[in-house]
């Protein structure tokens, strides 16, 4: 019981406040001793059921001492906190924390003939390190050629042989709840890439 939640019915330091606070601390020790005596005795064959009914009478008995000493001193000697406090605070600990970051770069092609050569080298290299990859169709195109340096790479907007970069911006999102991740299957990709609902945390742009 913390401070805030425990009224205080009577003055602090005061007759009454020392013999409650005597009589749970003699409740509590005459407890204790019993509670001791009967732990020792304990086997493996012995009925827990009267164990856990004393373990009960226990917790009465040193929640009723703290609350004395917080009726007397205004302090708390123990902090008791609930298991299932404990249980929440744990779930609440395990939760999923999720961020979608949503990106685009618009391009412009200023040599083709680079970017072509640059992508097909790319599949090259590619290939000979994986050649289960899924980067076999011929580069073709600046799209593709872009795909295949990507692969090898990563993002390279700002290193991409004969392209410009006209724009690109990225936002960090904490989504709302409930949150629907993206659908990597879905069969039009593009509507799985607007920005969820939620909270922006950070966002940089570039031009």
């Amino acid at each position: 019981m913390s401070e805030q939640e425990h009224e205080h019915t009577v003055e602090q330091f005061s007759d009454d406040t020392r013999k409650a606070l005597a009589e749970a601390a003699q409740l509590l020790t005459e407890r204790l001793q019993a509670h001791t005596a009967a732990l020792l005795a304990l086997t493996a064959d012995s009925d827990f059921e009267a164990l856990f009914e004393q373990n009960a009478e226990l917790e009465e008995l040193v929640e009723s001492w703290n609350d004395a000493v917080l009726d007397h001193t205004g302090t708390i000697p123990l902090a008791l906190v609930d298991t299932e406090d404990l249980e929440e605070e744990e779930e609440e600990v395990q939760t999923e924390q999720v961020i979608s970051v949503v990106s685009r770069f618009d391009l412009r092609v200023v040599d083709a003939e680079a970017l072509l050569a640059e992508g097909r080298a790319a599949q090259e290299r590619v290939l000979a390190e994986d050649q289960e990859s899924d980067l076999r169709d011929p580069v073709e195109s600046a799209e593709q050629a872009i795909y295949a340096i990507s692969r090898e790479v990563g993002e390279a907007w700002f290193a991409l042989p004969g392209i410009e970069l006209i724009a690109g911006a990225r936002a960090y999102v904490v989504p709302e709840q409930p949150f629907e991740a993206l659908e990597p299957e879905a069969e039009d990709i593009v509507t799985e890439l607007t920005t969820p609902n939620g909270t922006v945390t950070y966002a940089e742009s570039w031009a």
